[in-house]
């Protein structure tokens, strides 16, 4: 392919080498496409298929993809959508509808409204990943070189340390998260700023609610924020890419802050702040082992002069993700996009709200009792990071007295709870962090009880 429009665009300074070099190959995928269009005898794809009859006892004359018929004892969907490979890029049906999902939860009300129209317009159609694992995966490669750095802050995901620095050998710059209760945004500038002195491009990663803080900015926090990177942005002159991890985008426990991904704001940008999305199945419609991601690009109207080249420009995108799918993971599961597919369309966005709005209640009762009872701890070893929703709550130990393992250990051999220690003293974090996502209400407060004991052995 060859990437004319994208070449003209701040994204693709931003690429990294692998990112420029990377493309889907017109391999076996093309000429499977094209001869279903064109062929007589079809013999290109790498999956076996028979007439029913000939494999199944009392199967039909239809010409299928070869199953073993137990598999029909565990599902209503039919052979024909849960056995064959999906495109690399996913379903499209798929795709599209969760492009539709994207553009219904930016709470623009109306469908003539400016911002409505250009979130539907300059933004790529989803491409299906392997969970956001594997899209946060793709999108730090497209952008990072080794020796590159990201901007992320202290208190994040330890996942991220493993695909940026140990897969990829890129470094991560990191920011104190929280100054003064609140999300450091004079902490990220500086970071920017950093970065700005030895990079043509900025990345940064963002994740809100936060893992493992659940901490969400309040809406004057999250304007200031955007406001920061518009200005970082035109005084530095270089692209900034942001992405959005909203793996825990729908659990917002507070009303003073912001209800819906920073993704949209982003987007709304002139500047060239570019965001990437980052969003799918796992916590959004509850699928934890389904393994369903989506990325999607927020591309700028400067970028292009006519519809013909915005949708090649969203080709030529695509291609390269479907690239990175094709050399990694090939493509993704079946059965679950079809499901999506099912769900969405049959039930509709609504009725699939309401039912998670169940799930949604459940978390909040459990998000007031356990901040409540944490409430109730008088120690000075101990402090509590600002939350207002996600499944986590983290609390810092003095590190001078109490380290987060050790702590750790005592409450498992001791008493009997479970939870996850994070250490990094060199980033100055040490404490714990508690999932109430999947402990009983009526269990919290003994929680917070042996947790207080053990805090009073130190």
């Amino acid at each position: 392919m060859n990437f004319s429009i994208i070449q003209k665009t701040p994204i693709y300074k931003a690429f990294s080498e692998i990112g420029k070099r990377i493309f889907l190959p017109e391999g076996i995928f093309y000429w499977a496409k094209r001869a279903r269009e064109e062929a007589e005898l079809i013999g290109t794809l790498g999956a076996a298929y028979g007439f029913e009859k000939d494999f199944i006892d009392g199967g039909s004359n239809d010409w299928l993809p070869c199953y073993l018929k137990e598999i029909t004892d565990y599902s209503r969907l039919t052979v024909k959508e849960i056995v064959p490979y999906t495109s690399i890029g996913g379903l499209q049906e798929t795709r599209e509808i969760w492009k539709e999902w994207i553009v219904q939860k930016s709470l623009y009300s109306n469908k003539e409204d400016i911002l409505f129209s250009r979130l539907n317009k300059y933004i790529t159609t989803p491409v299906i990943t392997g969970g956001i694992t594997n899209g946060i995966f793709q999108a730090c490669s497209l952008f990072l070189n080794p020796s590159d750095s990201i901007i992320v802050p202290n208190k994040r995901w330890g996942n991220y340390d493993n695909i940026i620095s140990k897969f990829i050998g890129a470094k991560s710059k990191s920011f104190e998260f929280f100054k003064n209760n609140r999300i450091n945004i004079e902490g990220l500038k500086t970071a920017i700023e950093d970065v700005a002195k030895i990079q043509e491009k900025i990345v940064i990663l963002l994740n809100f609610p936060n893992n493992p803080t659940g901490y969400v900015p309040t809406t004057e926090e999250g304007s200031t924020l955007v406001e920061m990177l518009k200005e970082s942005q035109l005084t530095h002159e270089k692209p900034i890419i942001v992405l959005v991890d909203d793996a825990y985008e729908p659990y917002v426990f507070k009303d003073n802050v912001l209800n819906r991904s920073i993704f949209y704001d982003l987007h709304q940008l002139d500047e060239n702040v570019i965001p990437i999305k980052l969003d799918g199945i796992t916590k959004e419609l509850l699928i934890y082992g389904g393994r369903i991601g989506f990325i999607t690009l927020g591309l700028k109207p400067s970028w292009i002069e006519n519809n013909g080249e915005l949708q090649i420009l969203k080709d030529e995108i695509h291609n390269k993700l479907e690239g990175f799918i094709r050399a990694t993971i090939s493509n993704c599961n079946s059965f679950y996009q079809v499901l999506i597919h099912k769900l969405f369309h049959e039930k509709g966005m609504e009725q699939i709200m309401q039912s998670r709005r169940e799930v949604q209640n459940l978390l909040k009762e459990r998000y007031d009792c356990i901040n409540s009872e944490l409430l109730k701890i008088n120690n000075p070893n101990m402090s509590i990071d600002p939350n207002s929703g996600g499944f986590f709550v983290f609390l810092n130990l003095n590190a001078n007295k109490i380290k987060a393992t050790e702590f750790a250990d005592r409450l498992l051999k001791q008493y009997k709870v479970g939870i996850i220690p994070i250490e990094k003293l060199d980033e100055n974090i040490n404490g714990i962090r508690i999932a109430y996502c999947s402990i009983d209400l009526s269990e919290i407060p003994e929680l917070i009880k042996r947790i207080n004991s053990a805090l009073n052995d130190f």
